[in-house]
């Protein structure tokens, strides 16, 4: 496996942790205020929002840096693979912002 393609793989790792880590935090901010307990609460939700706002800027990144690394994949159809990750990824970070946005409402 060339350096191009090992670095790609390496991003869609880190993708893949940086969703699952906002997935989390969306789940948390949709809990709160369910629990009851809501002064603690209401102190820990500028916190969950902050995480979700810097896994949002990594995702951007990441997407960044794919857009990057796949015009130099060293073959046609991994070039193509690679634009259809990064589309995908575009839809999947559109989703994400759609549900952080609504998880605070």
């Amino acid at each position: 496996m060339d350096g191009v393609t090992q670095a790609v793989e390496n991003l869609k790792k880190e993708w893949g942790q940086a969703v699952s880590q906002l997935d989390e935090n969306i789940t948390a901010i949709e809990s709160c205020g369910k629990t009851g307990k809501g002064t603690e609460e209401a102190n820990y939700l500028p916190r969950l929002n902050g995480s979700a706002q810097d896994a949002l800027q990594l995702l951007k990144s990441l997407q960044f840096q794919l857009d990057l690394l796949a015009q130099q994949l060293p073959t046609f159809d991994e070039v193509q693979s690679g634009q259809a990750t990064l589309k995908s990824w575009d839809e999947q970070y559109k989703k994400l912002r759609i549900s952080l946005r609504n998880a605070n409402l």
